[in-house]
């Protein structure tokens, strides 16, 4: 059962963040996504050409709900994209960061 939100949690939904939060939790994200070797291991697989699910999953190993838990995780810090045909691709963050890996 999902719990009621009291006053505390609706005024924390609905306060606007300010720039410095807003960096901070983008510095987060950046950091948990690439601070993970399971993660580092997708950037460097999917390259510069790109790869489809089923070859991630072979190529690394995985099963399909690691690999969308921490594809999304990826996603969300801005360093991967899936196109339009279904290929997880890196994002311009991506490929400046993948030498680094």
């Amino acid at each position: 059962m999902a719990e009621e939100k009291d006053e505390i949690d609706l005024f924390l939904d609905s306060r606007v963040k300010t720039e410095k939060e807003l960096l901070q939790e983008k510095c987060e994200k950046t950091y948990n996504a690439a601070s993970n070797q399971t993660r580092r291991e997708i950037m460097r697989t999917v390259c510069f050409l790109g790869k489809r699910k089923e070859e991630l999953l072979k190529e690394t190993g995985l099963d399909e709900a690691a690999l969308k838990f921490h594809a999304e995780v990826l996603i969300n810090a801005d360093f991967l994209y899936k196109d339009e045909d279904g290929v997880y691709r890196l994002t311009e963050l991506g490929l400046k960061v993948l030498p680094k890996l």
